[in-house]
């Protein structure tokens, strides 16, 4: 089995991938891994390494400060690959970009630029989910480790809101036809007393 997984950092400045990458390793022994950063990722690509997942990693800069172009090549990925996909917090908002819905700031506490005086949401936190896709065999409400500022705003046209807390209305989305699914959380980092995500995580591995 091959991960190939898409580091969504600028510069490497994000801990997402290596945690990600981390932790698929311990799960699964065999497992092969291989990261590339987001500007580099193809269509093309993916054809020729047919990996069996994909996932999207967390990002490190708010979504303005990435180009269009360099955006280009992973939501053709997003929008066209045929592998099951799992978008990880900003994957997850990079998913909802793919397919033209919008994401911004949770809100805006104090003037700023960027994510200076926004509203983070930061730490273990419970979400309510439907029990399906990747939260089968999973409690109807789970508590996972977030870290994010920003949210999707909007549902993408044909998917639906598998997971919602108070914080933020859409914590998880599926595709209704494709193996897509995208997570505000971080999955990879649970513990002995959070111990969810590890499930999440398996699940998606089992599609």
């Amino acid at each position: 089995m091959l991960i190939y997984l898409i580091d969504n950092t600028i510069d490497g400045q994000g801990d997402s991938p290596r945690e990600l990458r981390a932790v698929l390793g311990r799960m699964r022994a065999g497992l092969e891994i291989l990261t590339e950063p987001f500007h580099a990722v193809s269509l093309k690509r993916i054809k020729t390494l047919k990996p069996s997942h994909l996932i999207l990693s967390g990002q490190s800069h708010p979504w303005n400060q990435y180009s269009a172009q360099s955006l280009a090549g992973v939501f053709e990925v997003i929008k066209k690959a045929e592998q099951p996909i799992l978008g990880v917090c900003g994957g997850h908002q990079q998913m909802a970009l793919a397919f033209g819905a919008p994401v911004d700031l949770m809100a805006r506490l104090e003037p700023g630029e960027g994510y200076e005086g926004a509203k983070r949401e930061r730490g273990y936190f419970p979400v309510d989910t439907n029990r399906n896709g990747i939260f089968q065999n999973l409690p109807t409400t789970i508590t996972v480790w977030h870290s994010h500022f920003d949210e999707v705003k909007q549902l993408p046209k044909d998917f639906r809101a598998t997971a919602w807390n108070e914080n933020s209305p859409i914590q998880a989305m599926q595709h209704t036809s494709r193996p897509l699914f995208g997570v505000q959380f971080h999955p990879e980092l649970f513990d002995d007393e959070h111990p969810e995500g590890r499930r999440v995580i398996e699940n998606f591995l089992s599609i």
